[in-house]
């Protein structure tokens, strides 16, 4: 039988980092759909932020959307582009978090 509290400490130590990574990101793209939306010339340094935020995926997509042989030029779908890889990042470390255990070296094991 597993031991149910340590299971359930390293759930809330997942959910706290993966949850704390997603409002980030989610912040930074709701941030930057309303400068988009909003600001008739807009300078998106949080578009760079997001991308920053998001590597490896965030990088991979700003990459592919610059080499796009079809003229696709709205920002707005890649900053939803770059919210939902960010989000998708979130869950996963969420879910590496809770999976992996730390090695603990006892007295008899070194």
């Amino acid at each position: 039988m597993r031991n149910r509290t340590r299971t359930d400490r390293r759930g809330r130590f997942a959910a706290l980092v993966a949850g704390g990574y997603g409002v980030v990101v989610l912040a930074l793209g709701l941030y930057s759909a309303v400068i988009l939306l909003t600001v008739q010339d807009p300078i998106l340094l949080s578009g760079v932020a997001l991308i920053a935020v998001t590597v490896p995926l965030g990088w991979l997509i700003a990459w592919l959307w610059d080499l796009l042989l079809i003229d696709v030029a709205d920002p707005l779908l890649l900053m939803a582009l770059l919210t939902l890889a960010g989000l998708f990042q979130a869950w996963l470390l969420w879910y590496l978090l809770r999976r992996f255990r730390s090695v603990r070296v006892g007295p008899d094991q070194r």
